[in-house]
């Protein structure tokens, strides 16, 4: 019997180029001082949403976290007032994130004509960009099936990727994520995955048939001991004084009659 393979997420990337002599750009708030940029952003993690009654399938990768920036100048790289930015990216849509000291802020976009740039700007990569793919690697992976398989696993230094697997608002939804933080006793006999960031699909929340899927995805911490269920820690706006609000992971969710996988990287 064949092994199956896992998402080699140290091998993994967003690619995108901005090239101004093809298109202009977009999604960015300063005037770029270069004609080309090509930019190698790495996966994190994955979500896969399968619609329960079409059929359709979609799938979004959540790009590693940077700092905004001023890219090829020699001093003043950072954007001020700075913000957090990630990619979670789709074949067909994608959303750049951005969270500033505070939540609901808005950039200008460049040339300022282009209006304000939102916390969550969602484009179309391919028109947005002039190459844009989401170049993910697969690697051979051995199920680690019961507690003993997964604490043999995490206490050696091998990569343990996990999936958690489960239905909600009309969609099959499979997340797909690398194990970086966890927890074992050989004593106690358990263990627990508390890793992230990674996307948690808010699916119930989806506006209409027209909203994208993507709109929906948040980004989250997962927490898990058991095969059956996972809990869910998702980035929100939360209060913390009055009229002010700030990007925090303050939302717990918990999900029932779900099936978390675990595997060793080959």
């Amino acid at each position: 019997m064949t092994n199956p393979t896992a998402t080699d997420f140290g091998h993994s990337y967003i690619r995108r180029t901005l090239d101004t002599l093809i298109k202009p750009p977009k999604t960015v708030s300063r005037p770029l001082p270069m004609t080309l940029n090509r930019v190698r952003m790495p996966i994190e993690a994955m979500a896969v949403l399968i619609h329960q009654i079409t059929g359709e399938q979609v799938r979004y990768v959540l790009g590693a976290e940077c700092r905004t920036e001023q890219v090829w100048v020699k001093r003043d790289i950072w954007h001020v007032p700075n913000a957090s930015m990630c990619l979670i990216a789709g074949d067909k849509h994608c959303l750049i994130e951005k969270h500033w000291a505070r939540a609901d802020f808005e950039a200008t976009l460049f040339p300022p004509t282009l209006g304000a740039q939102p916390e969550r700007q969602l484009i179309d990569p391919h028109e947005a960009f002039a190459g844009f793919a989401v170049d993910m690697a697969q690697v051979r992976a051995i199920e680690l099936n019961g507690t003993d398989a997964i604490m043999g696993a995490l206490a050696g230094r091998g990569t343990v990727i996990a999936r958690t697997e489960y239905a909600a608002g009309g969609y099959a939804i499979t997340l797909e994520y690398p194990v970086k933080t966890s927890n074992y006793s050989e004593r106690e006999h358990y263990y627990q995955v508390d890793t992230g960031p990674i996307l948690f699909p808010e699916v119930a929340g989806i506006e209409s048939k027209d909203t994208p899927p993507i709109m929906a995805c948040r980004l989250a911490y997962v927490a898990h001991n058991d095969p059956k269920w996972a809990e869910f820690l998702v980035c929100v706006p939360t209060p913390v004084a009055d009229n002010l609000k700030v990007h925090h992971y303050s939302q717990s969710v918990r999900v029932e009659d779900v099936r978390n996988r675990m595997f060793s990287v080959v």
